[in-house]
């Protein structure tokens, strides 16, 4: 299977988007940065796994469900909550409890604002909190993913 691990904030809530709504609903997503993540989903036929520290707290249902009022399918997963490890441990732990089963992840990309991923930062697409998911990481992405 081809993933996304994602990032929210600075990925898909953006200041941008904050100043030009003038208002938070505390659920609501960049639209320009959702048609980004949507047109890579599109063109590789990846899947989403939320890296974001959203999952403190929530079910994945409950992810699944923030996205798709934002317009975002294909949320298959969450990584693990590991106290005291970088982001890119996390990842790498639901890579290994992946494998043998129908979510192995056989190509990936990390779409964050943060650079936490230690020997995972080849595969790091790095966002700005102004913007998030550009047109710009859109494209790298999909590269990579093909």
């Amino acid at each position: 299977m081809k993933v996304i691990f994602l990032d929210i904030d600075g990925v898909l809530v953006t200041t941008r988007h904050l100043v030009q709504s003038k208002r938070y609903f505390g659920h609501e997503f960049d639209q320009t940065c959702v048609e980004n993540l949507n047109a890579i989903v599109k063109s590789t036929d990846s899947r989403i796994v939320v890296t974001s520290s959203w999952r403190e707290g929530r079910t994945l249902k409950q992810l699944q469900s923030i996205f798709e009022i934002n317009g975002v399918r294909h949320v298959v997963g969450m990584t693990p909550l590991i106290e005291g490890v970088i982001r890119g441990q996390e990842i790498r732990s639901y890579m290994d409890h992946a494998k043998g089963t129908e979510l192995e992840v056989e190509q990936f990309v990390i779409i964050d604002d943060e650079e936490e991923m230690g020997d995972l930062q080849p595969y790091l697409l790095e966002t700005e909190f102004q913007t998030g998911i550009t047109s710009l990481i859109r494209d790298k992405a999909i590269k990579k993913l093909i």
